[in-house]
């Protein structure tokens, strides 16, 4: 695996409006929706509370790396995507005439957050939408490997997810996540090093009591790890599988942490 170099991160989550405020633990009452400046006009007015919740992640590891959003290559990935607008037609499938919204129609796909920020940005780079469960962060380290290796330049991941809606709702996830890297393949942009992204026997990433079943959440440990400069070998994936081995990388930090917010 090429190294990566972490030149930004971001984090959003009901309370808890970037990285560092999670991990001091500094929760906000009034955070309870995402910024997401960078959506505009009838865009804004339209975006599902996952879009805004991706893009407001996306503006943060950008900022934080000074990362142009009109050029820059992007992975977006989540486990359930827009559910809840999916599940929104499914219901007016049944009702009346089972006219469906246009709105909702265009909000149901996989890559609306993608579409969003690519619209929003005038971004017409390479952008690619992942899905998944145990293994969805680790994929998207292995997509955003390739992404290096094959662009040589700059690359914005963003991992996202809300908790399922009835009728697939779960009792063990209760708040939504969004987290973000933005990574470089040169060392001298960095102030972390990501590196060796594989299966091994370590100890596996333990749900949180907010998060629970969201796969998104098992990247949260890193950005942790990131924020507060320790290093070392960190899982990628949850507790409980059964196979014995993980996905994991390592971390190395290369200066401290240190954000303008």
């Amino acid at each position: 695996m090429r190294p990566a170099y972490v030149r930004g991160v971001g984090l959003w989550t009901p309370h808890h409006p970037n990285p560092l405020a999670w991990c001091r633990g500094e929760a906000d009452p009034e955070a309870t929706k995402p910024g997401a400046s960078l959506l505009e006009g009838p865009l804004r007015r339209r975006a599902t509370p996952l879009t805004r919740m991706g893009i407001e992640v996306l503006q943060q590891a950008a900022a934080m790396g000074k990362a142009d959003l009109a050029t820059i290559p992007s992975i977006w990935a989540t486990a359930h995507g827009e559910h809840s607008a999916a599940i929104a037609l499914l219901g007016m499938m049944q009702r009346g005439e089972g006219k469906l919204s246009p709105t909702k129609f265009h909000n149901s796909v996989h890559n609306t957050a993608s579409g969003y920020a690519s619209i929003s940005s005038g971004n017409c780079a390479p952008s690619t939408t992942l899905t998944g469960g145990a293994e969805l962060v680790a994929s998207t380290f292995v997509e955003a490997t390739c992404m290096l290796e094959a662009f040589d330049r700059d690359i914005v991941m963003v991992l996202a997810d809300e908790p399922l809606l009835a009728p697939f709702d779960r009792a063990d996830a209760s708040t939504a996540l969004a987290i973000s890297l933005l990574l470089s393949p040169r060392a001298e942009a960095g102030f972390a090093m990501l590196s060796d992204v594989r299966r091994d026997a370590v100890a596996p990433v333990k749900h949180h009591a907010l998060f629970g079943s969201l796969h998104v959440s098992a990247g949260l440990p890193l950005i942790e790890r990131i924020v507060e400069g320790r290093g070392g070998t960190v899982a990628l994936e949850f507790e409980g599988d059964g196979r014995g081995a993980v996905w994991c990388l390592d971390l190395e930090i290369l200066e401290r942490f240190s954000p303008d917010y």
